[in-house]
């Protein structure tokens, strides 16, 4: 009897899922943020970032042509690089996930502070109040339906749509000119990695592979270039309408930082006004409460896999049997976050700063995914892609700068556990 998934997924849906993926509450932030630290030369960051985005998207594409597996870049790092290259990708995920949910909760509460004139620690208070409902309904398995998440992308779209046309009539194309001078690629490549975070999901394509209806290859290919047509007009269509009206500030007050965070609610209330500014808030509430249970439901069931793979402690291993749910693994997850948040607060970390934590994990995860690929792709156009994406993926990493000790780190803890792991196996079994 045979237990394969079945293949469902035509080119609409694919172009759907795959836009599903890669949307999300990034876009709600790194306008305004990019803004503030490139004014107009911004924009050139956004549409270097969707250039950069063909060759990584189709080297996943073509990965999973030759390798459909429901395992994703986890499964390629392994095929090309052994067990340990796996282990790395999903600690490098784990972490990057996890430390992701400080950011997401925080726009939320940005979004709801600035839009109703609140004192900027209220951010916080609503980052908080996001956390505890999305790690309690996932300790106790109240599953988000797939309604719901239909939800989540539609009003994703809806903000993102709306931004751009209320922001049409009030543009001012003085405040697009670009001025591109040595002293600007600084802040040019700072916009360029912060934006990376709006861009994650692209490897979203590889566990969705052996789904793919028959010819994969054909309806994988289209559904990546759809999806990445779709998802630059809509980028760099919202950083257009976001430094068109001027939405940001590169002042570096309270006020403007958190005006910079919520751009988009901005820009609405340009054109409809408090009442708009309001709506989008509430709705970006929604969007990130809804990102948030996705993520930390998915976080959690990583933990767990590594830890069923001996690649984490076994304590992440634990599953309530009233609930059916990893609820350690859960409310680590929520717990790095808890404590990302209150370190955030304590010490005035923006999330200029915080972006970089993931930014530099996940740029480390389709560095070796690219690797994979220049080893593994059979078409050699893939292969191209694969070696143009790991190239640019590898210049990228030049302006992490302090932030690359954290993958380095991370590594680091993931291999001394593994090996430690394996050690005392070794002496237990010798004992026995």
């Amino acid at each position: 009897m045979s237990h394969s998934l079945k293949e469902t997924i035509s080119t609409s849906q694919g172009i759907a899922l795959y836009v599903g993926a890669v949307l999300g509450s990034g876009i709600l932030i790194l306008p305004g943020m990019t803004g503030g630290i490139a004014g107009p030369n911004a924009l050139i960051a956004w549409i270097v970032m969707i250039l950069l985005s063909i060759p990584l998207a189709y080297t996943f594409a073509f990965l999973s042509i030759d390798y459909p597996s429901s395992g994703g870049v986890a499964t390629f790092a392994r095929k090309a690089f052994g067990y340990y290259a796996g282990a790395l990708v999903g600690w490098f995920f784990f972490i990057a996930g996890s430390v992701g949910q400080i950011i997401v909760s925080l726009t939320g509460g940005t979004y709801i502070a600035f839009s109703f004139g609140l004192p900027h620690p209220v951010a916080y208070l609503v980052a908080f109040i996001l956390l505890i409902i999305s790690v309690t309904s996932n300790y106790f398995g109240l599953k988000t339906s797939g309604k719901f998440q239909l939800l989540i992308a539609v009003l994703t779209l809806f903000i993102l749509l709306a931004a751009i046309l209320l922001a049409l009539p009030s543009v001012d194309y003085k405040n697009v000119k670009w001025s591109l001078e040595p002293s600007t690629f600084p802040s040019i490549a700072q916009s360029i990695m912060l934006i990376f975070w709006s861009f994650f999901g692209w490897e979203a394509i590889s566990s969705l592979a052996p789904e793919f209806k028959q010819p994969r290859k054909r309806n994988i290919l289209l559904s990546t270039l759809g999806a990445i047509i779709i998802v630059g007009i809509l980028y760099v269509g919202v950083a257009f309408a976001v430094i068109g009206t001027h939405s940001y500030s590169m002042d570096s007050n309270n006020i403007h930082e958190a005006m910079n965070h919520a751009a988009l609610s901005e820009v609405v209330r340009k054109g409809l006004g408090t009442n708009g500014s309001w709506i989008t808030a509430i709705v970006a509430f929604i969007i990130c409460l809804g990102t948030m249970n996705a993520f930390i439901a998915s976080m959690s069931r990583l933990g767990y896999s590594l830890a069923q793979h001996n690649f984490a402690p076994s304590y992440l291993q634990k599953i309530n049997k009233k609930y059916s749910t990893p609820s350690r693994a859960v409310l680590i997850v929520g717990g790095i976050a808890g404590v990302g948040l209150l370190t955030s607060y304590l010490f005035n970390i923006g999330l200029e700063q915080l972006v970089f934590i993931p930014n530099s994990l996940g740029i480390a995860t389709y560095i070796v995914g690219a690797a994979a690929g220049i080893k593994l792709i059979k078409h050699l156009i893939g292969k191209i892609f694969a070696l143009i994406a790991c190239i640019l993926c590898l210049i990228s990493y030049v302006f992490i700068g302090a932030f690359l000790i954290i993958p380095i780190s991370v590594g680091g803890c993931c291999l001394f556990y593994i090996w430690r792991k394996k050690q005392k196996s070794e002496k237990e079994f010798q004992n026995f």
